[in-house]
């Protein structure tokens, strides 16, 4: 029996359209039959017990916002999202719930624990799924990924057993937990992460729009001087290709970030790529936190598409030209219909540990790229097939140019094949084995869910 705190919608209920509902509007139609909202880990045991008894599929969701969909089912959605207490624990720690969102981590710290955990920037996702896939943001450079600074982590097991993971407790699910995605080992209810005391800290918060015929020498700036002789990895940043959908004259070359230091610094740093004449230009001395908001982005619901590629080598200036000429060459079919490129800076600390030291592989990695495309609701199936055709098309150019296939699983891509190399390199085997131990069944699934090792297959 659900506790107190507890409830069950179902289709009928009021509220249940807006919990049902995917961040990604591109799944909206996959209804499930029911939303358990949890408050506590054992109402999490109880419906997930109740599921299996039932014969019925099941997804667990905290923020919602998984790009392929993931978190959804035609079974019992799971949600933690009532469990979002942030909570300051001796020697600089903090414990988050399974269901807080960065914007509530953001809010306890400026409000009262003065702590900070790497995150993202999307104020909605939740930590969680940031953590589980690993957490890139606008710190991880200097303080690493999110799933870096885990320390230990509660989670329900397939079973019903409440467990905790950690260096000295059941350690391959806890190693498994850093990059092994969502949904793949059970639901995890609570997270403690070693913290930063960011009290005292200020931030210099950037963005400098351009031209599309400046973006060959804003990425040989970018690579070559600002990431390539940033020693104490105080600058972090993300360069944006941008067609809006919106004519040709809005395309866009963004270079948005922070620096861990004063403005006449960064305004130092920055000399080279304000000499382009940027169209746009902002740099502002702030608090921490006030930067961390200046930061973020409260993204609504959308309907998009994404792909991703993380290359271990910088951009050469043919490739860069490549992205600038996709962008400029892109078709909305209807306004508003966007096509963009965004490579997010990697390298620093988050490229300190080995890559088998966590779930996350990449390791040798200098950025993230997301390659994606967003549509109004309203726009033909035939306008959506030219929209993807066109993001396969600039990623198989960039995949050939940089030579990889390697991909992000935070930002997860149906189109993917061979998605157990992409995501998770040679850690692969290894997570297959963590999940015969812990999920022999495949109770938690979907369509590039890890599956559990068998002797008969994996010999």
């Amino acid at each position: 029996m659900l506790g107190p705190g507890s409830k069950l919608y179902l289709p009928e209920a009021p509220k249940f359209p807006s919990l049902a509902q995917p961040w990604n509007l591109r799944y909206e139609d996959r209804k499930p039959m029911g939303v358990v909202s949890c408050a506590t880990a054992q109402d999490v045991k109880v419906a997930l017990l109740w599921a299996q008894e039932n014969g019925m599929p099941l997804a667990p969701r905290a923020g919602g916002h998984n790009y392929a969909g993931y978190s959804t089912t035609t079974g019992l959605l799971i949600s933690v999202r009532p469990m979002s207490e942030v909570t300051a624990l001796p020697g600089r720690r903090l414990r988050i719930a399974g269901g807080a969102t960065n914007g509530d981590v953001a809010k306890a710290g400026a409000g009262k624990t003065g702590l900070y955990v790497p995150g993202g920037r999307c104020v909605g996702v939740g930590i969680a799924g940031l953590t589980l896939g690993g957490g890139l943001g606008f710190n991880d450079r200097k303080w690493g990924l999110t799933c870096d600074n885990l320390i230990e982590t509660e989670v329900i097991l397939a079973d019903g057993r409440i467990v905790r993971a950690s260096s000295a407790e059941n350690p391959e699910l806890f190693w498994a937990c850093r990059g092994g995605a969502g949904g793949n080992f059970g639901i995890n209810t609570s997270f403690v992460f070693n913290a930063v005391d960011v009290s005292q800290q200020t931030a210099t918060v950037f963005r400098l729009t351009f031209r599309p015929r400046d973006g060959v020498e804003v990425m040989k700036i970018v690579q070559e001087g600002l990431l390539a002789h940033d020693r104490e990895n105080d600058l972090d940043l993300r360069i944006e290709f941008e067609n809006p959908g919106t004519g040709r004259e809005n395309v866009n070359v963004a270079v948005l970030g922070q620096y861990l230091g004063d403005d006449s610094a960064m305004r130092t740093k920055l000399g080279p790529l304000l000499k382009l004449g940027p169209v746009e230009q902002s740099v502002e001395r702030l608090g921490f936190w006030a930067a961390q908001e200046k930061l973020s982005m409260v993204s609504e619901h959308e309907t998009m598409a994404s792909k991703s590629l993380v290359p271990d080598k910088w951009l050469s200036a043919e490739t860069v030209r490549e992205i600038v000429e996709w962008t400029l060459r892109w078709e909305p079919h209807r306004t508003g219909n966007s096509g963009y490129v965004t490579l997010f800076a990697m390298g620093g600390k988050a490229g300190e540990p080995r890559r088998d030291a966590t779930a996350f592989p990449h390791r040798g990695a200098t950025f993230v790229i997301d390659i994606g495309t967003s549509w109004n609701s309203e726009t033909p199936p035939e306008a959506v097939k030219s929209l993807l055709t066109q993001t396969r098309a600039i990623y198989r150019r960039l995949s050939k140019d940089l030579n990889t296939t390697a991909a992000y699983v935070n930002f997860p891509d149906p189109d993917l094949t061979d998605w157990p190399t992409a995501y998770y390199g040679e850690n692969y085997r290894r997570l297959k084995e963590v999940k015969a131990e812990y999920d022999p069944r495949r109770i938690f699934c979907y369509d590039q869910g890890i599956p559990p090792r068998t002797p008969a297959k994996d010999g």
